[in-house]
């Protein structure tokens, strides 16, 4: 019993097997590349440079180069926001709920 496709189902019959061939194709392209054990220039090159930014940031550290201090909130204010912020949390207490039972 063979069933027509219509409309979208068509298309997503169409549409599926391409993107799979694709995604194949992709896969297939990244595991291509020819590696022999030898760092490029770029790969060798990083090594050092990071190492050169570090020694940079030993003997210059970026923060005691700027000035300015930076500006923020009066200490009062600071409290006050800090203080509601850290009653967001805390939750009231509520009287624990009792059962009463009567013998009669």
């Amino acid at each position: 019993m063979e069933k027509q496709m219509r409309g979208q189902q068509k298309r997503r019959f169409l549409i599926m097997p391409s993107f799979l061939l694709g995604m194949v194709l992709l896969w297939f392209a990244g595991c291509a590349t020819p590696y022999d054990g030898v760092p490029r220039t770029l790969e060798a090159d990083y090594g050092r440079s990071v190492t050169y930014n570090r020694l940079e940031m030993m003997a210059t550290p970026p923060d005691a180069v700027d000035p300015r201090p930076p500006v923020g909130m009066l200490p009062q204010a600071a409290a006050n926001t800090q203080g509601i912020y850290d009653k967001s949390f805390k939750k009231e207490r509520e009287e624990p709920k009792t059962i009463r039972l009567e013998l009669r």
